[in-house]
């Protein structure tokens, strides 16, 4: 039986005509071999097909009525449709005349009708106490049966069907949707209403189910051994082979693919044949499979437009219909899916044992098996294994990854989110040199007031360039803009600026690196001061560590040319500092020695020029705060050893007179009295430094060897 035979999936059973895809065909062979041996003349027999809900059983009852052959009559009865049981007893003589149809008279559908209208009283009467009750049950029917009228109706009822010459079959689906009286009545009426010769019964339940409805009704004992009488010949229906389930499974996940248009990797494919075994051991019956299908292509579509892992996607899906309490958690723990850990405190953190995680499971599905939602959630989480078992693979825009947590529960982008199309088709088309329409949307998030969602889609460009080192002008001109737009939120701790100077100081680097642009063409677009802090931030990064020379040599070059010719106008603008430390960083110390020198004319201009060498270090906690530096290494290249001497003495007396604090700033600002303080202050602890470094060199020296 193939369950996906149809475009659109339902519960209804299956044509008979439908081929066999479950292995069950030798099944109902034995089934319809088994009931072709009833005769119409033998004493009515009672055979079940037993299954789970969902199992196929309906299905399966298709196919046995259409294998039966031409000396059969069947019909189906529905005592579930029925109020009462005189409701139940009419429907089934209805049954039974609407099966012998034009084989019967009208006679006999009067003689029916009258039989049910004697015996329906008797159906109350009669107990299903088993045991203890069984003399009052057998004492009643041989009072019954010395009743003349009844016995008379019941033997030319009898004679009646018998000299039709068919076998008649009457099949029962769905006996467990019945209440547990209504499910008693039932069986009275197989038991004693309709016990002719020729007329077999086949009764379609759930084992577990009908046995709790008759425990339910307090009248029957041992509920098992009380089916065993009714039912003589029970046919249990086989489960799925797990090899059927895989290659369904496959099929499936093969129909999704071809409605998202996905393309596996290698890693891809290994997460798929993982996934098709991680649940083919976790389904049982044909509905299963066939609703898992229904909702996994009836959401199709939300794949793409939500921006999921398809393998991710089914797993939830999986998730939400078999342990929807375990579905519903996934926020909850999600951070210990993630980690593998559970945070007792605000420092601390300890590893869940795999025991915790059975009691988890448990106390939310009570009576499932643990071990197959813990193989699903090893599927889609790092963090979670089991017996050393896991079955997760690093993949892009997967559950684990917290950004899209939110997309797999609502099949749709949050408001707090960004589509990555949108940043990928933009940036794209930005480095490609073009400025669509999309690039103007992408502008808007950035630059909108919603600082979350402009650093989630900054976080997302620089995770789309990471791998490329093409970039363009048109894309250096975009984030430019951006990073001026929002420029007056640099001393706000939240503001998406440093994410932005970040992914533009990257970008700078990439324009240099593949000669998009020059130092000139740079500092022309992007200004000479946020250029200076720019080009430094590049090489600090793993990225562009070894290619540092390559980055700032041009920006070195630019500056070295301007610095003796401009360094007054520099100084007053604070440039000047940040261009000693691009100096020092392109240039080798012998290059670099007493570049300023030529500007010092007296002990004045050296101060002044000394203070240019202090900077504020920004430090980012609860709040922002700076602290006062001296850039000593650049100031002790840049001004020779000589014009130091030459204004020692000057620098000493000068040093100490001014308290200040250098630490725990508000802001990166300091009067001109307290910056001049620090400098000299700075100076002097170096010529310390550097005496003292000069005497022990010289007393190693004086040292005879030993």
């Amino acid at each position: 039986m193939n369950t996906f035979a149809r475009g659109h999936w339902s519960d209804e059973p299956l044509e008979p005509t439908v081929p066999d895809s479950l292995g069950r065909d030798r099944f109902v062979s034995t089934v319809i071999s088994r009931v072709n041996l009833a005769s119409s003349t033998d004493s009515s027999t009672v055979f079940g097909l037993v299954g789970e809900w969902g199992s196929g059983k309906s299905s399966v009852l298709a196919k046995v009525r259409s294998g039966l052959g031409d000396e059969w009559l069947v019909g189906d009865f529905t005592p579930w449709s029925s109020g009462d049981s005189g409701a139940m007893a009419v429907e089934f003589v209805t049954t039974l005349a609407d099966v012998l149809g034009e084989k019967s008279s009208d006679e006999t559908r009067v003689q029916l009708a009258h039989y049910a209208t004697f015996a329906t009283p008797l159906l109350a009467a009669i107990p299903f106490l088993g045991g203890a009750a069984k003399g009052v049950s057998e004492n009643i029917l041989d009072a019954v049966g010395k009743r003349a009228p009844w016995h008379r109706q019941f033997q030319d009822l009898s004679k009646t069907i018998e000299a039709i010459g068919k076998k008649v079959l009457i099949v029962v689906d769905d006996v467990d949707r019945l209440g547990g009286q209504e499910l008693l009545t039932l069986l009275r009426i197989v038991r004693l209403l309709g016990r002719f010769h020729g007329v077999h019964y086949l009764l379609a339940y759930d084992q577990d189910t009908v046995e709790d409805l008759l425990r339910s009704t307090g009248s029957v004992g041992r509920a098992a051994a009380f089916m065993e009488k009714i039912v003589q010949y029970p046919f249990e229906i086989p489960p799925i082979p797990r090899a059927a389930v895989g290659r369904m499974l496959g099929e499936i996940l093969g129909e999704l693919v071809e409605i998202t248009r996905v393309q596996f990797d290698e890693v891809g494919l290994i997460r798929s044949s993982d996934l098709v075994a991680i649940l083919s051991s976790q389904i049982r019956t044909p509905r299963t499979l066939g609703r898992f299908r229904e909702h996994l292509l009836a959401f199709a579509g939300h794949v793409e437009s939500a921006e999921l892992d398809i393998l991710d996607y089914a797993a939830v899906t999986w998730l939400r219909l078999s342990a929807h309490g375990i579905w519903q958690r996934l926020p909850d723990w999600h951070q210990d899916l993630r980690t593998g850990e559970s945070r007792v405190s605000f420092l601390k953190a300890e590893k869940i044992a795999d025991a915790e995680w059975i009691d988890r499971i448990s106390g939310v599905q009570a009576g499932e098996s643990p071990v197959e939602t813990i193989a699903v959630l090893t599927f889609l989480f790092p963090g979670i294994t089991f017996q050393g078992n896991g079955h997760y693979y690093e993949h892009p825009r997967g559950l684990s990854n917290p950004k899209y947590l939110g997309r797999y529960l609502l099949l749709d982008i949050p408001e707090d989110d960004l589509s990555d199309e949108l940043v990928l088709l933009a940036t794209t088309r930005l480095v490609a040199g073009e400025s669509p329409d999309v690039t103007s949307e992408l502008a808007e998030i950035i630059d909108d007031e919603n600082e979350a969602l402009s650093e989630l889609a900054i976080s997302k460009m620089t995770e789309v360039r990471r791998q490329s080192i093409t970039t363009s002008s048109q894309l250096l001109e975009f984030l430019v803009e951006r990073v001026q737009r929002r420029s007056a939120d640099s001393a706000n701790l939240s503001s998406p600026l440093r994410g932005l100077r970040v992914l533009l100081a990257r970008e700078i680097a990439c324009a240099v690196l593949s000669e998009v642009a020059n130092a000139e063409e740079i500092i022309t677009l992007v200004g000479e001061e946020e250029s200076l802090r720019l080009v430094l931030l590049a090489p600090r990064s793993i990225e562009f560590r070894n290619r540092a020379d390559e980055i700032l040599r041009g920006f070195g070059e630019y500056w070295h040319a301007q610095l003796i010719e401009r360094c007054d106008e520099l100084r007053k603008t604070g440039k000047l500092g940040l261009i000693a430390d691009l100096i020092v960083h392109v240039y080798s110390p012998e290059e670099a020695n007493g570049l300023l020198d030529a500007v010092v004319s007296n002990y004045e201009t050296y101060v002044l020029l000394a203070s240019s060498f202090v900077r504020f270090s920004e430090w980012v906690g609860s709040s922002i705060n700076y602290e006062m530096e001296f850039r000593e290494t650049a100031f002790a290249v840049l001004i020779s050893g000589g014009i130091r001497q030459r204004f020692a003495p000057d620098i000493v007396q000068e040093a100490g007179a001014v308290r200040y604090e250098t630490t725990d700033l508000p802001t990166a600002e300091a009067s001109e009295e307290v910056l001049r303080a620090f400098a000299v202050d700075s100076v002097q602890r170096l010529a310390v430094r550097e005496t003292s470094s000069t005497s022990a060199a010289k007393s190693d020296t004086a040292r005879p060897d030993e």
